[in-house]
């Protein structure tokens, strides 16, 4: 499935932060890689007042978090999964 900047959608206000965990080299990773370097500018762009931040560390399995309003929190492993299905949990916690 091929995604398109045209999908990127504004997120819920609810929505206060996300966070993309990855490994800078490891395998696992390799989707979140991609992920950020193909949609983080625009997705930025889109949503100038979210936090939205990328931490690398070595040896670490790529997660997800979603922080809300009130302190609710989740987390999504991002485990080789690929760049377009990343794109889709994204959405789904902006919802």
């Amino acid at each position: 499935m091929r995604v398109t900047l045209a999908q990127l959608v504004k997120f819920t206000p609810k929505l206060k932060e996300l966070r993309i965990i990855l490994d800078p080299a490891g395998e696992a990773s390799k989707g979140a890689r991609e992920y950020v370097q193909k949609f983080y500018p625009n997705l930025k762009k889109d949503n100038p007042n979210l936090a939205i931040l990328v931490r690398e560390c070595n040896g670490v399995q790529p997660r997800l978090y979603a922080r809300y309003a009130k302190g609710k929190e989740i987390s999504i492993s991002l485990t080789n999964q690929a760049a377009p299905d990343i794109h889709k949990q994204v959405e789904a916690v902006g919802k």
